[in-house]
């Protein structure tokens, strides 16, 4: 409803959008209005098992990675840093044909598994 000037603290309505909000008023009595709320009864039913289903995975998941953070830590840390010091030290000591970048690029990958694990930690964090 759009509001006028009022006078004497009295709101004027038109006329038209009294007759307007009277239709709606007998809308809400018409059955056939209905149709359309079990529709949005239905998403609503939709959206709302997606969601219990997201949570029925996300949870026990996110519990099973914050069991084994410190684990994974541990081993995922210490096989790139091993690897990286190896890399090194293979490459001012070792033989000529030694695969330095190979290594440093596995040990490399074993810390961005780290970084992606403690990513994928968070999202699924509650």
């Amino acid at each position: 409803m759009r509001r006028c000037r009022p006078k004497n603290r009295i709101t004027l309505v038109k006329k038209g959008e009294a007759l307007r909000a009277a239709g709606n008023i007998v809308d809400a009595i018409n059955p056939r209005v209905f149709a359309n709320a079990k529709v949005a009864a239905t998403k609503n039913l939709l959206a709302g098992s997606l969601w219990l289903l997201w949570q029925g995975i996300r949870l026990p998941t996110f519990l099973l990675l914050a069991i084994l953070e410190p684990v994974a830590s541990l081993v995922l840390g210490s096989l790139a840093l091993l690897g990286v010091l190896t890399a090194f030290f293979w490459r001012f000591v070792g033989p000529v044909h030694f695969p330095f970048l190979l290594v440093l690029g596995i040990s490399l990958g074993f810390e961005l598994v780290l970084i992606i694990y403690r990513k994928l930690l968070g999202v699924l964090s509650p």
